[in-house]
């Protein structure tokens, strides 16, 4: 039995049994078990349990505010009105797990014979949560999508299943790192470098560093996921994974797709790495791992596609099949493979270039800002999509904190010096 009385007494005053009791309950309660686990232990601490005298009437339309279950004894729902309308509720019976009050009008009444306990869930706290859950749980992605795009789709979906997701890496990238291990002359800085070279590399390196963080926080930083594996794992991982997974092209079209992939994804990073300077609140270090996930799943598209080169002769059918699935499926890796949010929102919302854009800068504005820049300076081809960065409220945003994108051409020089210090590294 809870220890509450009839006035206010909540769940968060009772000891932990008593909260254990009382989440076992609502669980089983109809609407409160929609709720999840969270939001239920929420709704269960502003919960009240009300011990009910016999011959007590209490009136339907000053119970409107509740959802109001019988706890204990037995009750009966009466309307003034129509005296043959009678419900009797019982605890411990299917009846108990719904609302007592169906209606709340002032002929309603709940009447009792005996004592009877009966618990309240407030019902403005519980749509407020509802809502929330709901906005949270759910994305709709609303792409249409082709044949050979079903072809790619069906393809990583199997490998989801299977637990076979695997990303390529550049060949070239990969050996020149395994001869810089062998060496032995990477200490956590140069390695870290090293290691970001690649979008494959750099994601089943964080991927592995994600799976040691039990329930602590995922790393955002590649010096963070070395320190967690320690430096001589990162370096067999470094060695071990462009080995098992090296990137060959079945088609000169899918090549080139890669090709114009990874350039992509080297530029976007650095110039996030340049932008995040120059925002007080982000770190580079994070900004330029965020910046070079961001069209992960893109590398997934072009490997699945690599399985079916006949089907995709056609490099703009290709080009738009990565476009369409880019997102889901790199929001899909990421998540499955543990990384933090701040991917993720860039994942998902970097290619949303008229979003609202308020508050505080995030790594997902910079990622936009740098994709805004690439596209219009350095384009793949035409891509009638973007924006004009003159129609867009990001542009004054940024340059609040000095960030020009009307003037790309410096941006794009401070890129390049990032890009240059890889470079000579790995020559």
């Amino acid at each position: 039995m809870f220890n509450f009385d009839s006035k206010s007494s909540a769940a968060a005053d009772t000891d932990s049994n008593d909260i254990g009791e009382l989440l076992a309950l609502a669980a089983r309660l109809t609407p409160i078990s929609d709720l999840n686990e969270a939001n239920r232990i929420t709704i269960c601490k502003s919960a009240t349990l009300v011990n009910v005298n016999r011959s007590t009437a209490l009136a339907a339309n000053k119970e409107h505010r509740w959802f109001t279950f019988l706890f204990e004894g037995q009750v009966e729902v009466r309307n003034a009105k129509d005296k043959d309308e009678t419900d009797s509720v019982n605890a411990n019976t299917d009846r108990s797990l719904h609302p007592v009050l169906k209606e709340f009008t002032q002929h309603h009444s709940i009447a009792t014979k005996t004592t009877a306990t009966l618990v309240r869930f407030g019902r403005e706290l519980f749509e407020i949560l509802l809502k929330e859950q709901q906005k949270n749980a759910t994305k709709v992605h609303d792409v249409r999508v082709s044949e050979n795009d079903n072809i790619i789709f069906d393809s990583i979906i199997e490998s989801f299943e299977q637990r076979t997701v695997n990303l390529s890496c550049q060949a070239a990238v990969g050996k020149k790192i395994g001869e810089l291990v062998k060496l032995g002359t990477m200490g956590i800085p140069e390695l870290s470098m090293a290691l970001v070279a690649d979008p494959a590399l750099t994601a089943h390196t964080m991927h592995e560093a994600n799976k040691l963080a039990g329930k602590g926080e995922t790393t955002q930083t590649m010096r963070g996921a070395i320190t967690r594996l320690g430096v001589e794992s990162a370096n067999q991982l470094a060695v071990k994974i462009p080995t098992e997974q090296p990137w060959q092209a079945a088609s000169p079209v899918i090549q080139q797709l890669m090709t114009n992939y990874q350039r992509r994804a080297t530029l976007t990073a650095a110039i996030c790495k340049v932008f995040a300077k120059s925002v007080p609140h982000l770190t580079d270090e994070r900004a330029h791992l965020i910046g070079l996930m961001a069209d992960i799943g893109e590398l997934m598209v072009i490997g699945h596609a690599n399985k079916h080169p006949e089907q995709f002769a056609d490099a703009e059918a290709l080009q738009n099949s990565a476009r369409n699935l880019r997102e889901l499926v790199g929001t899909w890796l990421l998540s499955a493979w543990g990384f933090n949010e701040n991917f993720i929102e860039a994942v998902e919302s970097a290619r949303d270039f008229y979003r609202n854009h308020t508050g505080d800068i995030t790594y997902a504005d910079l990622v936009t800002a740098a994709l805004l820049t690439i596209e219009t300076e350095l384009p793949e081809g035409e891509n009638k999509s973007i924006p004009s960065v003159v129609n867009l409220l990001l542009p004054r945003k940024l340059q609040q904190a000095g960030i020009d994108l009307k003037n790309p051409q410096p941006i794009l020089q401070q890129a390049a010096a990032e890009l240059n210090g890889l470079q000579q590294l790995l020559q």
